[in-house]
């Protein structure tokens, strides 16, 4: 009995590694966009749908614009347990939990 938990906790943990890996790929391709956008237009795109993504309220992955130069791209946990990874434009990094965003003035 503990062989088929231990098996069944393993694939699940599975699972979700290999979700949040292929989130964490689109959440990437999302900010190379919006940062070529960036580029482009001078300024930072006020949604998903300004760089043809579509946006829904289901994610994965999700985009704020916070200010004139400064955005977040977060991934949801995939349980209740864990909290999001949050990537922050100020930073250019991906980091566990919120935290208190910095705006420009």
């Amino acid at each position: 009995m503990m062989k088929i938990f231990n098996t069944l906790l393993f694939n699940i943990l599975l699972l979700a590694v290999s979700c949040t890996s292929k989130n964490i790929k689109e959440a990437n391709q999302i900010i190379h966009k919006v940062e070529e956008y960036r580029k482009l237009e001078n300024r930072l795109p006020d949604n998903l749908n300004a760089i043809g993504i579509k946006e829904t309220e289901e994610g994965p992955v999700f985009y704020k614009k916070i200010d004139s130069l400064n955005y977040i791209v977060w991934i949801q946990a995939n349980s209740s347990v864990g909290d999001s990874k949050i990537y922050y434009s100020d930073s250019k990094k991906w980091e566990e939990g919120y935290r208190k965003i910095k705006t420009s003035h």
